[in-house]
């Protein structure tokens, strides 16, 4: 039971499915879209970083990143030379994931 202008959203793991589903709601339902959803697992792990210094005569140049931060970092105000814990998410090497799809299409006002 879905109210009038209501949303309905509907999840289906293969293409085929996507399309008899909304050639059916066709006849009731506008604004009909689909998404493809892959499940992409991450690894999350804490790893020493280096912020400022110097390497090998050039300056150690790190990509911005959100780190943790200290309340005593904050307070004491570290130097540029700082080697801290962050943590850090990447993509898993492994690509295991099966696609999905989600269907979002709005009920037909009858009037």
């Amino acid at each position: 039971m879905l109210k009038q202008d209501g949303v309905l959203c509907s999840f289906s793991p293969c293409i085929e499915q996507v399309q008899r589903s909304s050639e059916t709601m066709r006849m009731n339902f506008t604004d009909i879209r689909t998404f493809e959803v892959l499940l992409r697992t991450y690894e999350v792990r804490e790893g020493k970083t280096d912020f400022g210094g110097i390497e090998n005569g050039s300056p150690i140049v790190s990509r911005p990143c959100k780190r943790r931060q200290f309340s005593s970092e904050i307070d004491n105000g570290r130097d540029n030379n700082v080697s801290s814990t962050a943590v850090m998410a990447r993509p898993s090497a492994e690509a295991k994931g099966h696609t999905g799809y989600l269907t979002f299409a709005r009920l037909k006002c009858i009037q």
